[in-house]
């Protein structure tokens, strides 16, 4: 009971305090405004009388309730409270507005006082969509035309002709000004690609890659078929994306597509640790996803290169439509009008390989003899061959790297000695393997008025041209327009 007790008394005890000591601090505060207002450096204490705490009774009313007393003070009181109230209200509004700047549906607000903050907000903001930017951003591919089959411009008796003398198995004219198809064999049906999958290559690589961009060969190049053809790529070779540009178009080097397909996707991705291979395959979706938008229906591609499979396949308007993107490229149509070409290396990066075997060579003669000179030695006479041992030698140090690339492009009708030159022909890419047979997609402008021609699985490898050369004379004529395209001025060989 004696603890229920006390405990009654303390509860009643601190409810008495508490009230009186509210009383006290509001009259202590008024004091000291009193007191400011009349410029008193003395304190000015409260004439309320001091209660000792008692819960029994009830508290007296407070001083500030007694009537006001009309004089020049009030106002002064009035000012003195108002301008409290304001500063209260500025501090307010300061943090709110602070606090919405920095929320997260505010925008950053630039003040002297908060310019640190300010360029951090910013700052991360320029990151977040840098690591948003490097995350595969998206790549958009237009079509060029509608590609619609206009059967009025070409006579019926020049396309009879046609149809006797045109001897490639699948073949398309396209008029790229007037967006119509005017003559086609077979022009929807299945065929493979062979090397004129390296426009796809190309247009999908620009897409991605600045043109003077350093690339440095790398292990990919291992990727391609012994006998395929060739830029001359050597591992640890540093060349500008623009020279293996023309690598890729000229001499048609699976290397150069490799290459580029595998820079290309780490590019894209932002991640240098992909493998080689899974590099490649991220590169032949973006591929066959260019060929979806450019408006190919019948394509579908496996390797930048070309090389074989029977997954890897395309059509002759497919390849039209291809060709037209890529006359829209400022690189690839640059590289593709070339008939050579020819480039510097930049430098070689020292490889792996060599950099092991020179280093365990010094070391050795450093065991051997006990100083580097006779490592300096040894390696001259090695150098000049009159050393022997020669089978401990690097496979690197016998790989040929050219200081300057010299390329031609394989298309004939760009070969101003060949039989086969047009000087109207603008590009574009020829192919080859066994199962898509001979094929050249090319391009020829007369007049600023432009066709692409698409001659796949051709009867001979010169007679794909002569196909060419046929629909281009006959397509022009139908505007008027004179193909006479051999610096001669005569094409009797292609039964004109």
């Amino acid at each position: 009971m004696a603890i229920d007790d006390k405990s009654d008394h303390m509860t009643g005890k601190g409810f008495a305090m508490s009230e009186n000591n509210k009383d006290e601090e509001y009259v202590d505060v008024y004091s000291v405004l009193k007191n400011f207002e009349s410029g008193s450096n003395e304190p000015v204490r409260s004439s309320a009388p001091r209660r000792e705490p008692d819960a029994q009774k009830a508290p007296e009313m407070p001083r500030y309730h007694e009537p006001e007393v009309k004089s020049s003070n009030g106002g002064k009181k009035v000012l003195v409270i108002a301008l409290c109230c304001a500063i209260l209200l500025i501090g307010c509004i300061g943090v709110a507005a602070l606090t919405g700047a920095f929320g997260q549906g505010g925008s950053p607000v630039a003040t002297e006082s908060s310019q640190e903050s300010f360029y951090t907000v910013k700052t991360s903001s320029v990151t977040s969509v840098e690591e948003e930017s490097s995350k595969e951003p998206e790549l958009t591919f237009e079509p060029t035309g509608e590609f619609k089959f206009d059967e009025t411009v070409l006579p019926k008796n020049v396309k009879e002709t046609l149809d006797g003398q045109i001897l490639a198995k699948y073949v398309l004219l396209y008029d790229v000004n007037a967006d119509k198809v005017l003559y086609q064999k077979k022009g929807k049906e299945k065929c493979y690609p062979a090397s004129t999958t390296k426009m796809l290559t190309a247009i999908v690589g620009a897409k991605i890659i600045p043109p003077e961009t350093v690339i440095t060969v790398g292990d990919e190049i291992k990727l391609i078929n012994w006998d395929s053809s060739t830029a001359g790529l050597v591992k640890g070779m540093k060349l500008t994306f623009e020279s293996l540009m023309d690598g890729l178009m000229l001499p048609s080097g699976n290397d150069a597509a490799y290459t580029i397909a595998v820079n290309a996707a780490k590019i894209y991705t932002g991640n240098n640790d992909l493998s080689d291979e899974e590099a490649v395959k991220i590169f032949m979706e973006l591929v066959n996803k260019a060929a979806k938008e450019i408006g190919c229906s019948g394509t579908h591609y496996v390797t930048p290169d070309g090389w074989h499979d029977d997954d890897h396949y395309t059509c002759a308007e497919d390849l039209a439509k291809i060709a037209a993107y890529a006359r829209t490229v400022p690189l690839v149509k640059n590289s593709v009008c070339k008939y050579e070409a020819e480039w510097d290396v930049i430098e070689y990066e020292p490889s792996e390989e060599s950099s092991v075997s020179q280093s365990s060579t010094e070391e050795s003669s450093k065991n051997e003899s006990g100083s580097s000179e006779a490592a300096s030695t040894v390696s001259e006479e090695e150098s000049s061959g009159e050393a022997e041992g020669s089978e401990d030698e690097s496979e690197e140090e016998f790989v040929y790297k050219p200081e300057t690339l010299y390329w031609t492009n394989s298309n004939r009708m760009l070969n101003p000695d060949a039989p086969q030159y047009s000087k109207f022909c603008d590009g574009v890419k020829t192919g080859y393997t066994d199962e898509a047979g001979t094929s050249v997609v090319c391009s020829a402008t007369v007049d600023g008025h432009t066709m692409i021609a698409v001659i796949m699985f051709g009867y001979t490898m010169y007679t794909k041209y002569d196909d060419a050369n046929r629909l281009f004379k006959q397509g022009f004529a139908a505007y008027g327009l004179d193909y006479t395209y051999s610096n001669e001025g005569s094409e009797a060989d292609v039964g004109f």
